[in-house]
């Protein structure tokens, strides 16, 4: 059975099996340890029983911002809907300008972003592409990602657009992350600043320099975590780092904070007793209780 079919019928919590309430909560709908308002499950629910999306795979899954729930989608998870439509012929080749009258297939300059970019999507039936075109203007978060690959974040905020413009009633409501990352506030000036005029002490080394990923986290989640030994000591890190807007921030080792979270979370045990019950067992083979990577600060 595959796992999309273990998606809850409604939003009524207590009619979900131990299965169900797993993958509600691998979709991002538990916040601060709170599940989402019941409309907004409702709303989650629908999207994904609409469009055949697989929470687990991350090709959809919830967020909240600021206070309010929205609805996001993979970009490959639109090219899927797109795909089972039947009606979709493809996509032109992302392109990128400067100044809006010259359009290049490949931005090789690295001194500066894109000023937009376009993609156009083929539907059957239709006789040109439908071209959606997003400006750098308009979606840079000013985060990590978009100062470090600028061109990709924008050539998926347009095809995005323009798979939406293609296909709106399998689409309209949804939004991918690449999108929704100027509706986070980027950290402000003065939350950095401590620790950039901190002087080390004078006896001290000078310390090593954190790559931008590690920097632009605003607590030091990844030792928050890697301290938790089971699920529930787990939770409230990720809720408070989802609340700081922190989980799409990428970390040393490639990854995004949201998806090591959870890949941690697969390795630990749900409770505190479950913990107990592995020690006894793993003195007597004499193997450590949990021995799985974690994701490091560079020294």
């Amino acid at each position: 059975m595959s796992m999309a079919m273990a998606i809850p019928a409604d939003g009524d919590q207590a009619k979900w099996t131990d299965r169900e309430k797993a993958l509600v909560e691998a979709a991002g709908l538990v916040s601060r340890g709170n599940l989402a308002p019941r409309p907004v499950v409702e709303a989650f629910l629908s999207h994904c029983h609409r469009t055949g999306l697989d929470p687990i795979a991350r090709q959809i899954y919830c967020i909240e911002r600021g206070g309010k729930w929205t609805t996001q989608i993979s970009i490959d998870g639109a090219r899927l809907v797109a795909e089972r439509s039947r009606e979709y012929e493809g996509q032109t080749p992302t392109q990128w300008t400067a100044d809006g009258v010259t359009w290049l297939d490949v931005w090789l300059d690295e001194s500066k972003p894109p000023a937009a970019a376009r993609v156009g999507v083929y539907r059957r039936s239709f006789r040109e592409p439908l071209f959606a075109v997003a400006t750098f203007k308009a979606y840079s978060a000013g985060g990590n990602m978009w100062s470090k690959m600028p061109a990709l974040m924008l050539g998926k905020c347009a095809e995005m657009l323009a798979l939406r413009k293609a296909f709106p009633q399998d689409l309209s409501g949804l939004y991918s992350a690449e999108e929704m990352d100027q509706a986070t506030p980027a950290a402000r000036p003065e939350q950095a600043a401590p620790r950039a005029s901190a002087p080390a002490p004078a006896s001290a080394p000078e310390p090593a320099l954190e790559p931008a990923e590690v920097r632009q986290l605003s607590k030091d989640w990844l030792a928050l975590a890697n301290a938790a030994r089971t699920r529930d000591e787990l939770r409230p890190v990720y809720a408070e780092a989802q609340a700081a807007g922190d989980l799409d921030v990428m970390i040393a080792d490639g990854r995004a904070l949201g998806e090591y979270l959870w890949e941690l979370r697969d390795r630990l045990p749900e409770k505190a007793e479950d913990v107990v019950d592995a020690e006894v067992v793993d003195e007597t083979v004499g193997e450590p209780v949990h021995d799985w990577p974690t994701a490091e600060v560079p020294a």
